[in-house]
């Protein structure tokens, strides 16, 4: 507790009080409470003004900081007296101490800062954010923080963003900032909140992502380049091997085109599933689609080319979208590509509360551990532990997408593929419109 005149000068303060502050009720005295908050007393003085002019016992409250190592915010609240105003510190209202260690232990560069006039004005920033942008706390504090980190040409961006938090909305986008290390791409969240006493506040959070993101763009021109010659030189390929086995007549010059054209094929193969990989994952939904039916259509598809059991509930509705078609299409595909002639192969579907497990199983002779470890197993992709083709890795990238996994299993000579997904509620649409299969079909 602390008392303040009408002048706004401390006149009495409790051991308490003066603890809270890190000093001694002498050195207090008759200081101006102005001073002793962190920022701008604004607020402070409109409070001690509204209070001054009521009757006695008449309060107010606002949040104010007296901590100059934390800046955290507590709520005061003032009580009109005959000779005055009484303070009393009701409680710390946030961060806690927990946020506290947050803000002070994040890699990613941390601003605290106020909307002053619809400017981000510094308060406070984390060993990261100094880290970053090469600017110690008492340089940057109390200055606006888009003068220091926006670059020349980024300036009507970063106010847009500006206006919005001092409309109180969040901000999420990604932001080119100087730092130390030249200009670097940002993911950029700002967080805005607002005080008892109206005053707008926030955080603005910068994860790096520059690397990642130049990894990604130079991934995509590397694949369009490869793409593009990879289909121009593989025509080239085909024409000449076509050319060479229907005009000569030496057989071991008919043997080798012939290994070439087998190998161009599985060459183009390859290269179709990655168009199609490429294209299904540019367009991962969120939406539900009924496993069951989706169960059904794919196992009608292949039954003329082997025996195809299936156990499907009525209604299986899971996250994922019609991506899992194709998933789903790659499992059933692989199997009765290593089933024996004339074995079954076998899909059922099981809906539990949380998860669905859709399984794909054979007797064939199982896959090789090679290619098993990389999907399964997380080891490393090496030039010899791979597989030729990409559809057990998206069948993979579709469950995870979906927030699911794909596993293996080899029980009694039955080699066993599970797509697990989260289950849903209800279906956003149906995958066809044919009958389920009763079990055991």
């Amino acid at each position: 507790m602390f008392g303040v005149d009408e002048s706004g000068r401390v006149t009495f303060v409790t051991e308490a009080f003066a603890s809270r502050l890190g000093t001694t009720r002498e050195a207090l005295a008759g200081r101006s409470l102005t001073d002793l908050v962190v920022g701008d007393g604004e607020a402070v003085q409109a409070t001690l003004a509204a209070v001054a002019d009521a009757d006695a016992g008449a309060t107010r409250r606002c949040r104010v900081s007296f901590d100059p190592e934390t800046a955290a915010p507590a709520t005061v609240e003032f009580t009109a007296t005959d000779g005055g105003v009484v303070g009393t510190l009701c409680q710390r209202t946030a961060p806690t101490d927990e946020f506290h260690h947050l803000f002070a232990q994040s890699h990613d560069a941390i601003v605290a800062f106020e909307m002053v006039n619809k400017v981000p004005v510094v308060r406070r920033v984390n060993d990261a954010f100094i880290e970053t942008f090469g600017y110690a706390e008492g340089e940057i504090v109390g200055e606006s923080l888009n003068d220091y980190i926006v670059p020349d040409g980024r300036v009507s961006e970063a106010t847009d963003y500006d206006q919005r938090t001092a409309a109180g909305k969040v901000n999420h986008a990604i932001v080119a900032r100087k730092t130390v290390d030249g200009r670097r791409e940002f993911l950029y969240r700002g967080l805005p909140y607002e005080t008892d006493a109206g005053r707008r506040y926030g955080f603005a959070i910068y994860t790096d992502v520059t690397d990642d993101r130049r990894r990604q763009r130079r991934l995509r021109v590397l694949h369009r380049v490869l793409r593009h010659n990879l289909g121009n030189d593989l025509s080239v390929v085909f024409g000449m091997a076509e050319y060479l086995q229907q005009n000569v007549t030496r057989p071991e010059l008919q043997t080798a085109a012939v290994r070439i054209l087998d190998a161009a094929e599985r060459l183009d193969d390859v290269s179709e599933q990655a168009r199609e990989v490429e294209a299904a994952l540019d367009t991962v939904t969120e939406r539900s689609v009924d496993a069951a039916a989706l169960a059904c259509s794919v196992a009608d598809d292949y039954r003329h080319r082997t025996p195809l059991q299936t156990m499907v509930p009525e209604t299986a509705p899971v996250s994922g979208g019609f991506n899992l078609v194709g998933a789903l299409e790659n499992l059933v595909e692989n199997a009765v590509e290593h089933t024996p002639d004339g074995t079954p192969v076998r899909l059922t579907v099981d809906a539990g509360e949380e998860d669905t497990l859709i399984r794909v199983a054979d007797d064939g002779d199982g896959i090789p551990a090679i290619e098993r470890a990389p999907i399964f197993e997380d080891a490393d992709i090496t030039t010899l532990q791979h597989g030729t083709g990409l559809g057990l890795w998206f069948a993979r990238w579709v469950a995870e997408a979906a927030g699911g996994d794909l596993r293996y299993d080899r029980t009694d000579g039955w080699t066993v593929v599970t797509l697990r997904l989260p289950s849903a509620e209800t279906c956003d649409f149906n995958v066809s419109d044919r009958c389920h299969s009763p079990p055991g079909r």
